[in-house]
């Protein structure tokens, strides 16, 4: 019976590092990634199959329990991408607070200068949650910026929010930005961007704007840092949909990768444990 519950979260990391490779081969980009994540996929589905094998077919009970670990460990990955799911799954029906005094678009690549289209799905749904604040008349919304941020790739790229600015006055001429340049990384755009807008006499609180698959984690990081920002998530196109919540996945467990590990330890040593005192 416990097999059965947790199975289907044990196969969730397996499933998603093969489901990216597949996409991969299928482009037929047949380079370190997809090596890397088919590689992975066929390593970490041997924990969630030999678990299911201990319980079925061990008969000392040290085994079982070994089994029960085994299973309870390749779940725990599983565990995490449903809470990041359900989490994602809020942050995007919910509309923006009308008592925000600015909205945050984080930056996405842009190596060629020119806005994406997931970069112009969130910068949409900037504009609109800027809207919604000017139409429904919330704290300061006559004087709300649009903060775009992002900032200079390796070489002469421009600074994401640079090719933003240029995106956005390209549909609102008149919408009021505020532009960060430093950022490189999701931290870095949430920090930069909320001390800007103290810096400018702007006031908490915020709202962010960023990609579905990338909103559970971002709220995250607001969390850690206690920052006074609602997350809101937009729906955008993606070429490898695996691949992006297979590597939120990865950023999340990284991060916390002590609590991890421990959790993993005591998981695995605490069911080995139990068969053993239960012999």
């Amino acid at each position: 019976m416990t097999g059965l519950v947790l199975a289907p979260l044990g196969f969730v990391l397996p499933g998603l590092l093969l489901w990216y490779a597949g996409q991969r081969l299928a482009r037929g980009r047949r380079d370190a990634d997809t090596r890397g994540a088919l590689v992975g996929g066929l390593a970490t589905i041997v924990v969630p199959v030999g678990g299911l094998l201990l319980l079925g077919y061990a008969a000392a009970p040290v085994l079982v329990g070994l089994g029960a670990g085994l299973l309870l460990l390749a779940a725990w990955p599983g565990l995490v991408m449903v809470l990041l799911l359900g989490r994602r799954w809020w942050l995007c029906r919910r509309p923006v607070d009308v008592d925000r005094r600015a909205v945050i678009v984080l930056g996405a690549p842009v190596p060629d200068g020119r806005v994406g289209e997931e970069l112009a799905a969130r910068l949409r749904g900037g504009l609109t949650a800027l809207g919604r604040l000017t139409t429904l008349g919330g704290l300061g919304a006559a004087t709300s910026p649009l903060v775009l941020t992002g900032g200079r790739a390796k070489g002469d790229r421009p600074a994401e929010s640079e090719a933003m600015a240029r995106w956005v006055r390209s549909q609102d001429p008149a919408a009021p930005l505020l532009l960060e340049d430093r950022a490189t990384t999701t931290e870095e755009n949430l920090l930069l961007s909320t001390r800007l807008l103290q810096d400018q006499g702007c006031p908490p609180p915020y709202a962010v704007v960023t990609s579905a698959y990338h909103a559970a984690r971002t709220s995250l990081l607001i969390a850690r840092h206690r920052l006074p920002v609602q997350v809101v998530g937009v729906r955008v196109p993606m070429d490898f949909p695996a691949g992006a919540y297979l590597r939120e996945l990865l950023i999340v467990l990284k991060e916390a990768r002590r609590p991890h590990l421990v959790a993993g330890l005591l998981i695995v040593g605490g069911a080995v444990l139990t068969g053993f005192l239960a012999r």
